[in-house]
Order: C-alpha cells, then structure tokens, then sequence
C-alpha cells in the first residue's frame, strides 16, 4: 500500500493541473487543444499496447545495407529540368493544387493545430525555400499571418507540399535508385505534376516510367508535358485510381514510388483499404523495389495501421546514407529533406 500511495498522489496532481490548463483556455482555444488532446491520447494508447510487440518485430524485421552507388547528372539534364519546373509554375497556381481540389488536413499530432486560415501550400518541387524566401521579399507571399488583424500580432504559416523537392529526386534517383533502375519499370502513384517522372526520364534510363493519376486536370497537364519536352517514348499516364491497377503493382513495376500520397486527400478507411491493398498486390512480386516519402513506417502509422505488423513478411528495409557527401554544400534543413525518402526491398 505505500508504494501505491505516490502514485495515486501524483495521478490526483495530473488531474488537478488538467483541470486549472482547462479553466485559463476560451472556446476557441478549448476546441483546438480538445484536438491535439485526443490525437495525442489516441497515439500514446496504441503505443502502450503495441510497444512489446512492435519492439520484438523491429528486431526480427529485415534489414539490409545501401550499395553505396552514386549516379551522376550532369548540367545540362538540370538545365532542362529547370526549364520544364519554370514551364509549370506558368502552368499551375503557387500551390500547384487543382481546380476544385479538395484536401485533408490530418488529424494527427504532427498537424495539430493546422488549418485552412494558417496553412499554406506550396508546392516543393515548383519552389525551394530559396524561392520562397525571394517571393517574401518581393511581396508576393508571405510566412506569417495575422492573428487579430493588429499588423504586430503575427504567427507563422505552416507550409504543406505535396510533391518531392528537386532536391528529394536528386537523392532519390542518384543514390537510393543509383543503378536500380536501367531497363526497369518505375510507377509514381499519385503523380500529380509528374516530377518525379520528368527527373526519371532525365536522370535514368529506366525502360518506362509510367504515373497512376486520378485527378483528370493534373493527367492533362502531365500529357502536355510529356509531350512538349519529347518524353513519350518512356512516360506514360494512367489517369486511374490505382486501386483499378493490380497487374500494374503485381507484374509490371519493377519499382513503386509514393510521396505520401494518401494522407491529405483521404479518409482514414480508405488509406486503411488502399495501403492494404498495395501491401497485397505488391507482395506478389519479390525484388519489387518500394520508396516511400516519408518513411513506410510513417505513413501507416498516420493511416491508423500497425506498421510493424502490416510489414513483417512484405518487405525489409534498405538502409540509405544520406549524409555521405552526394551534394555539395547541403545545410541541415536538406538534410532533413532528403531523410523523408526511404527505400524498401519486397521480400
């Protein structure tokens, strides 16, 4: 009984300080912690009932070393893609969404707090931070936002993209897939402006690199693409939900990549049944290549999914260097840029 009694004290202490954080919160306030609440009690209770098992998993889980291949890309490929990136930003609007383009904000930790009024979405690939900070100085966009209309009482936007940076796909195909992916076939599911398919057709020589896209108008927008820099004797467009693609997963692709493709425009049952599915089709092809941004991990954790669980018997991970002097100069926010991208091997 005396051991139990700091403990019942302190969990008295928690609830009391609880309740006083609680009385000094408005109702605006009260309704955004009421969010980040839940979602933190949500994570930290599936935590406590999976932690011995997904311990036990991450020891037993496959796990496998990177070559340590390099591929180059000269000036001139960067060049063109430069070009093409400048032939978009024309194209599309700042946040490179679609006309009548409905997103998800997560309700997870990691966007607590994030809203229509406070979140920006740029795209990664059309603008680097560099880009940004030059269209702040120019007046044209803007980190802060208003909180009362008083010009001083200002607080930072959050910014979203929804594409891989220039940066991501230099790592992406000149490290993670150096060599992987000569007369292969790469699926970019959730294609949307099809960088990672014009960076595979400059910076590979993959036999096909095929982009499963559901939303018509950014299908459109790649085709025109692809055909005004020449690039339909390898890139090809399915405008088609890739639930609709099994033989494309289980067959054809010899690598498939996804850039957190689900989580700001689904539901969480249908990223649950899409990942699912993907863990099924894919399973059929042993080798097949998975890279995922961010980590597999993290995406199915964020789906509401046990990740160990759904990938013990799928794949094994391919441990990358990403901080093995590739490109010159890198600061520590590209690094961080280029640890979201993670390769995995199907078993």
């Amino acid at each position: 009984m005396a051991d139990q009694q700091p403990q019942l004290d302190t969990v008295e202490k928690s609830k009391d300080a609880f309740l006083n954080l609680l009385a000094q919160l408005n109702d605006e306030q009260f309704h955004e912690f009421d969010s980040f609440a839940r979602s933190a009690l949500d994570e930290y209770h599936g935590q406590l009932h999976q932690h011995s098992h997904e311990d036990a998993t991450n020891e037993d889980m496959e796990v496998e070393q990177h070559d340590g291949s390099f591929q180059p890309v000269n000036d001139l490929k960067m060049m063109r893609l430069g070009r093409m990136i400048k032939d978009l930003r024309a194209k599309v609007p700042m946040s490179a969404e679609a006309p009548g383009e409905k997103t998800v904000i997560p309700n997870t930790v990691e966007f607590s707090g994030f809203n229509d009024n406070n979140t920006v979405h740029v795209d990664g690939f059309l603008f680097s931070e560099e880009d940004v900070d030059e269209l702040c100085d120019q007046g044209k966009m803007s980190r802060n936002y208003c909180l009362d209309c008083q010009s001083r009482n200002v607080a930072p936007l959050n910014f979203i993209s929804h594409s891989a940076s220039v940066l991501q796909l230099q790592f992406l195909y000149q490290v993670a897939l150096a060599n992987k992916v000569k007369d292969k076939v790469v699926v970019d599911v959730g294609s949307r402006l099809g960088a990672v398919l014009y960076s595979g057709h400059l910076f590979t020589r993959a036999k096909r690199l095929i982009g499963v896209e559901i939303n018509e108008w950014f299908c459109e927008l790649q085709k025109d693409m692809i055909r005004k820099y020449k690039m339909d004797d390898r890139v090809e467009i399915q405008c088609k939900d890739i639930q609709q693609l099994p033989e494309l997963l289980s067959k054809q692709a010899d690598v498939v990549i996804m850039n957190n493709v689900f989580q700001f425009f689904s539901e969480l049952p249908i990223q649950q049944q899409i990942w699912k599915y993907i863990r099924e089709q894919t399973s059929k092809k042993s080798g097949l290549l998975l890279v995922t941004l961010p980590s597999l991990q993290e995406q199915l954790k964020e789906a509401g999914l046990s990740s160990n669980k759904l990938m013990k018997g799928w794949v094994k991970e391919i441990k990358l260097n990403y901080d093995g002097g590739w490109f010159e100069d890198i600061n520590e926010d590209e690094l961080e840029e280029i640890q979201q991208v993670h390769l995995y091997k199907v078993i």
